[in-house]
């Protein structure tokens, strides 16, 4: 298998949770009506990443084996932490580092079983 779809994998996952912490950002914030609340530059640019990523993973996963996306897909689970934390300044919890560590090794230990 080449390495190459499995690295544009982790580039859409990392991709996927940036365009997640900008729609927590914009939702942050006070608009003047409904129609701003959804049609604003934050808004607008995470649902192109959002539709980028979703045409990539259509094109990746008819390369890769399903099984192998999937989890690197759920890395953008523990982006979101990092990226929430970094831009949104949003205060990490002991529940949501116990959820991440989880994640992060389940994610190792169905790698090291296949």
């Amino acid at each position: 298998m080449n390495s190459v779809y499995y690295i544009l994998l982790v580039i859409s996952a990392a991709i996927s949770a940036f365009s997640q912490v900008l729609l927590k950002k914009s939702a942050n914030k006070k608009y003047k009506g409904i129609l701003f609340e959804y049609l604003n530059p934050l808004v607008i640019i995470a649902y192109f990443f959002f539709f980028g990523v979703l045409f990539l993973n259509i094109y990746i996963f008819t390369l890769v084996e399903y099984k192998y996306g999937i989890i690197i897909n759920s890395i953008s689970t523990v982006l979101v932490l990092f990226l929430s934390n970094l831009i949104l300044k949003e205060r990490v919890t002991i529940r949501k580092v116990i959820g991440n560590i989880l994640i992060f090794f389940g994610i190792v230990i169905f790698c090291l079983i296949q």
